[in-house]
């Protein structure tokens, strides 16, 4: 299954591996965007908006993970980090800055094209109803924007949708299981910690915003749920 005239940045400095997983991609429909440097991916990421971001993590002039930092505000989509390097740490760090996933090199185009395709099965489609209120917070899902009283709350792109699928899922405790499927984009393998560590960070960044009143609350043997505390 492919996604016919989806926007990727693709964002990788080696030429051969550029032109062979762009052409792969275009072949299967996508619309594909090169960049060689962080330089001309900023530039890309001003001049329009893309489906999903594919980014080496070693780049001629600057770090995939500063990159992506870079970029995040200007595009509301999953990142793929194309990476050579296997420790724990750096997969760990990628993904509490908000990647939806690794793969490692050599890249097998047909395994990429799976990835891709795994996370733009999963974005959700906008309601109408794209903004909700809860309390005093306001979500809206255009702009993936949380607000309270005026205020505007930063959140990666990736801890927005969390939140969201915790708004659209209120009404029961989401498990473990389904909340990796909903984040990394696969079946959860029983042993990664991927959502976890989103969680963890999730929580950490609401209570360093100030909104001790939001909580993601851990059910045992059922998953989490949020819940706003009117007298925290």
């Amino acid at each position: 299954m492919t996604a016919p005239g989806k926007k990727i940045l693709l964002i990788e400095d080696d030429i051969a591996l550029s032109e062979l997983i762009a052409d792969y991609l275009q072949e299967k429909g996508f619309d594909v965007t090169c960049a060689m440097s962080g330089t001309q991916a900023v530039q890309y990421s001003h001049e329009q908006e893309f489906d999903l971001i594919v980014c080496d993590l070693m780049l001629p002039d600057t770090h995939g993970f500063k990159l992506a930092e870079r970029i995040c505000g200007d595009q509301h989509c999953p990142l793929i980090f194309l990476t050579a390097v296997s420790d724990d740490d750096t997969h760990i760090y990628g993904l509490e800055l908000g990647a939806v996933d690794f793969i490692a090199k050599p890249v097998r185009p047909p395994v990429l094209l799976a990835r891709i395709n795994a996370q733009l099965r999963k974005q959700p489609v906008v309601e109408d109803a794209a903004i909700v209120e809860l309390g005093d917070y306001k979500l809206d899902y255009r702009s993936k924007g949380l607000y309270q009283a005026g205020r505007s709350i930063a959140l990666t792109n990736q801890e927005f949708d969390i939140l969201w699928l915790f708004i659209k899922f209120s009404d029961s405790p989401i498990s473990r299981e389904f909340m990796f499927q909903q984040i990394v984009g696969r079946p959860y393998d029983g042993s990664d910690r991927a959502a976890d560590l989103k969680i963890s960070r999730l929580r950490r960044k609401l209570v360093q915003a100030g909104c001790s009143d939001l909580h993601i609350r851990t059910i045992r043997g059922r998953g989490y749920i949020l819940s706003l505390d009117n007298h925290a």
